[in-house]
């Protein structure tokens, strides 16, 4: 038995004693394969950019690794070629955590020795897991660099990021006290949480939230004070129809400027029941004609590279209106819902929603511009609208009939507000409870 025992100890204290180099082992294996599968995504993205392991230097119980993303066609945007980290790895029994250096890249060099006094503000910390997950600590210290006119304050923050080896899963959280050009803006107070997983190369689906206290912006033209601003994006993905559902809400307390104030505002929309493959065929094509037009566009300086990209993209939205008819699906729908606000005025309320009825092409809606009432075969709608009169006046725009076929105008008058609700029903359309004829 005690010979036993004693085996026991030495097979332990050897599996201890081995454990960072097996930790060493497992962690380039991780990082390789990580490797692979972001080039393998960005590949199936349309998207020239890389991953490239430059070096991998394994010691016993530490190793120190080079890597870089080469940016591809985004050099034009940016105006840099390639981002370069410097990875200094220490071992453990069950994990390798890391320090990531950015020492290499010269435009970062150059701020912090001719910026910054030296001094790095950014810690960038990583630990691998043998048997799990990869989770990375972003921060930032605080900083200020000066130019000839202001100023820049940049207050501490800090970011966590969590993944799993295949990628599939993601999430992050994060906290940054804000920054500030003293007599001319200030931002207090961000934070961020989102939870994705993968789908497909285009698609991620899953949620995406940014709060902020406080936003304040003073220039010669106006003033302006934001608070608790929040906004939130969504996307829900049905695998059994292949349909997607994108959501984005965004709100605040309250808004002030030198005329107006708003307080307890809202708003939501989105689009649902969005065909999967059409909108992967979509973001492929307009991530190809970005990334065309750009890697047109080297040696250009990144602001000139920005008007010009939006400038070429207006000419090329015939393709991509082609390409965006594969959402016109039965089910397809806009919307506009929870909208709210708190004006000096009144109050405002209000919700929309256009969908269509039947599969369709572009072609299609052309009959309608002779023919109205072709729209109802094609269109469901509904809207529920609430202003206040004082908002407005009496604009008989809004208050006369427009159409032939209208009975009322589009809003009524109702106890110091305007009101409108419209609805398509049994193939027609009722608008504040009367019928328009469309034709």
């Amino acid at each position: 038995m005690k010979k036993m025992g004693i085996a026991v100890v030495l097979i332990a204290l050897a599996a201890g004693i081995g454990a960072p180099f097996f930790s060493g082992l497992m962690m380039e294996r991780i990082l390789n394969q990580s490797v692979e599968d972001i080039n393998l995504m960005y590949a199936e993205a349309g998207s020239d950019m890389t991953l490239e392991v430059v070096g991998y230097h394994r010691r016993f119980s530490s190793s120190e690794i080079e890597w870089k993303i080469n940016l591809g066609a985004l050099r034009a945007f940016y105006g840099i070629d390639e981002l370069v980290f410097i990875d200094r790895a220490e071992h453990g029994f069950l994990s390798v955590r890391s320090i990531t250096s950015l020492e290499k890249n010269k435009w970062f060099t150059d701020l912090v020795n001719n910026k910054l006094g030296g001094k790095n503000p950014l810690d960038i910390q990583t630990r691998y897991e043998v048997f799990g997950n990869i989770e990375s600590t972003i921060s930032l210290d605080a900083f200020s660099v000066e130019n000839s006119k202001d100023v820049l304050d940049i207050l501490p923050g800090q970011i966590f990021i969590q993944v799993d080896k295949k990628l599939q899963n993601a999430s992050s959280m994060g906290t940054w006290k804000g920054m500030a050009v003293p007599g001319k803006f200030k931002m207090d107070n961000l934070s961020l949480n989102s939870k994705t997983n993968k789908v497909s190369a285009y698609i991620w689906q899953g949620d995406f939230t940014v709060l902020a206290d406080y936003i304040w912006v003073n220039d010669p033209q106006k003033e302006m004070e934001l608070s608790k601003l929040k906004c939130d994006y969504r996307v829900d993905f049905d695998k059994e129809e292949n349909l997607l559902s994108i959501g984005m809400g965004y709100g605040f307390d309250r808004l002030k400027s030198q005329q107006d104030e708003i307080s307890d505002a809202f708003v939501r929309f989105g689009i649902n029941k969005i065909d999967a493959q059409g909108y992967e065929d979509f973001i492929k094509t307009y991530s190809q004609m970005v990334s065309h037009l750009m890697g047109d566009m080297a040696g250009t300086s990144p602001d000139e590279v920005k008007e010009r990209v939006g400038e070429q993209l207006g000419k090329l939205a015939p393709q991509l209106l082609g390409v965006s008819e594969k959402f016109l699906k039965k089910g397809f729908e806009i919307y506009i819902s929870d909208l709210q606000a708190k004006l000096p005025q009144g109050e405002i309320k209000g919700d929309l929603s256009l969908g269509l009825i039947k599969d369709m092409t572009i072609a299609q809606f052309i009959p309608i511009v002779m023919q109205p009432g072709a729209a109802l075969d094609i269109f469901s709608l509904k809207s529920d609208i609430l202003l206040p009169h004082g908002l407005v006046g009496d604009n008989q725009m809004l208050l006369a009939p427009v159409y032939p076929g209208m009975q009322t105008g589009l809003f009524l008058k109702s106890n110091g507000n305007l009101t409108h609700k419209a609805q398509t029903r049994d193939g027609k359309l009722f608008l504040n409870g009367q019928e328009v004829l469309l034709n």
